[in-house]
């Protein structure tokens, strides 16, 4: 049931951005998390005044929601997953971690609370108006501007790791290999890259021709809105993954990471 439930909203949202309609009734839906949000939103900023919270619009931009316990408690929930795969691989002391799509710093702005070592942490986004809030309000990292396609503003092998959280989910086919390339770039030899992908778990959100081109191991990428934006979706069969988009990398782990999301740990060759 829940299956079915689920096919059925995402064939109305396919119709609804084949109408070009998705971005119009997302602001609606925006509208009305806020409204619901409210209440409970004056509570937790009452309860922790020290912690700044994002503008609405750039939250619901970037998740989907304007709900501040959500926005810490998985923030702080993701970090210290991700601190553990980087703890496991001996990071080195002192090293450069950069988050390639740190939106609102959700999750950036916990990690050095969970890592063994000391580190220097960057972030990047397209997203100007986010950017200019973190270099605001979030301390001891260092944000910068990326646009929607390469080039990073950093020199080359500045990085031991490079993470990127929910990115590559929203990207077109051609933009998943100029970064992946750029990504190199900016990696040390032997780099560690981390990123999420939609996989199986995600697929049963396909519809059934999408279902097919997935199940050859075709990238499917579903457009209609901008580039980047979360209703621009990208879902990766792990042959994609494995021998075309991290190829030239030693894949070191893949595990479900979010309940519709794979992560894989890679190191550059």
């Amino acid at each position: 049931m829940q299956s079915r439930t689920l096919r059925a909203v995402h064939a109305i949202a396919y119709l609804l951005r084949k109408a070009r309609l998705l971005q119009f009734v997302d602001w609606i839906y925006y509208l009305k998390n806020l409204a619901y949000n409210r209440k409970n939103n004056r509570a937790f900023i009452a309860a922790h005044k020290a912690f700044a919270v994002p503008p609405a619009h750039l939250a619901f931009d970037a998740y989907g929601h304007t709900d501040w316990q959500s926005y810490f408690d998985s923030g702080a929930a993701d970090a210290k997953a991700l601190a553990d795969i980087v703890n496991r691989e001996n990071m080195a002391r002192n090293a450069r971690i950069l988050e390639w799509g740190c939106g609102p710093g959700r999750v950036i702005r916990h990690l050095k609370d969970n890592l063994k070592q000391h580190v220097e942490l960057y972030g990047t986004d397209y997203n100007a108006e986010t950017i200019r809030w973190c270099q605001h309000n979030i301390d001891g990292i260092k944000f910068f501007v990326n646009q929607t396609k390469p080039p990073f503003p950093f020199e080359s092998g500045l990085f031991d790791c490079v993470y990127a959280l929910s990115v590559f989910t929203h990207l077109s086919e051609i933009m998943h290999f100029e970064w992946i390339r750029e990504i190199r770039r900016v990696l040390k030899p032997n780099g560690l890259l981390i990123i999420t992908t939609h996989g199986d778990t995600a697929s049963n959100r396909l519809l059934s021709h999408e279902k097919q081109l997935y199940d050859l191991g075709t990238l499917v990428v579903r457009g209609d809105v901008k580039e980047g934006k979360k209703w621009y979706l990208a879902y990766h069969p792990k042959r994609f993954v494995t021998d075309d988009l991290l190829k030239g990398f030693d894949v070191v782990l893949h595990r479900q990471f979010y309940p519709t999301q794979d992560v894989w740990v890679a190191r550059a060759k």
